[in-house]
């Protein structure tokens, strides 16, 4: 009798994905870390992705050298952290992690410093993220007698409005607030006026009115003292979400 045996079943290698890199370059055994055309906004297109697919976030990898301590990776990802929030992109929705990879500098400098990809969120990030949302300080132009939304404010709002689809009962609080300087009365209304503001500026981004108030504190609930950083924290909107 002969005994035919079964081929055997070879399962293929995974397919890696290409990487595609963050337009970042990093110097050897420094934490420096430089945009690579200034001249163009490379920036936008991570804060628009993130702004229109409000399930998703961004994934970091930060390489170093064989030749490197891995916390200067660490160090690394706080610098792209910052630039990336003073863009305007909720740092909330970005994950960091560190991989040694055969890098080469040329004249010290590397340009493939960081790769990226895009997943969506687990239910419980998205849990995370939400209390963000539901209680935020924003900073938006307050330093002066007129509004100027920022990118913060413009991906605040996406982020809101997605979140009131989610929770159709929830109300938004939002409450205006001054630094000292001039009369407390007076306070009281920029502070009002730029609650308006942003209640204005929601609205446009068409976030239903009926669920938004706002109010002003004035210089009644200040944050930090009467210096010349502590009155720019001062100059704040609150946003709180309630049940009612």
């Amino acid at each position: 009798m002969v005994v035919v045996e079964e081929p055997k079943v070879i399962a293929p290698k995974p397919v890696e994905k290409p990487l595609t890199f963050l337009p970042f370059s990093i110097q050897k055994n420094m934490d420096i870390v430089s945009i690579i055309d200034s001249t163009s906004n490379p920036l936008q297109t991570y804060f628009d992705y993130l702004n229109k697919h409000q399930k998703e976030e961004l994934v970091i990898t930060s390489f170093f050298s064989k030749a490197e301590n891995g916390t200067i990776a660490l160090s690394r990802s706080e610098s792209v952290k910052k630039k990336l929030a003073d863009f305007g992109i909720n740092t909330d929705r970005v994950i960091f992690q560190t991989k040694q990879s055969d890098i080469t500098f040329e004249n010290d400098t590397y340009v493939n410093g960081f790769a990226y990809e895009y997943q969506t969120m687990s239910d419980e990030r998205i849990q995370a993220i939400d209390k963000g949302i539901a209680s935020k300080i924003l900073y938006a132009g307050f330093g002066s007698k007129t509004f100027k939304p920022d990118n913060t404010l413009k991906a605040y709002a996406q982020e809101l409005k997605s979140f009131l689809v989610k929770h159709p009962t929830k109300h938004v609080e939002i409450i205006g607030h001054t630094d000292s300087n001039g009369e407390a009365e007076a306070n009281m209304w920029f502070g009002k006026q730029r609650a308006k503001s942003v209640m204005d500026y929601f609205i446009a981004q068409d976030i239903d009115a009926s669920r938004l108030r706002i109010t002003s504190k004035g210089e009644t609930a200040p944050i930090a003292p009467n210096t010349r950083e502590g009155q720019r924290l001062n100059r704040r909107i609150e946003i709180n979400v309630t049940d009612n």
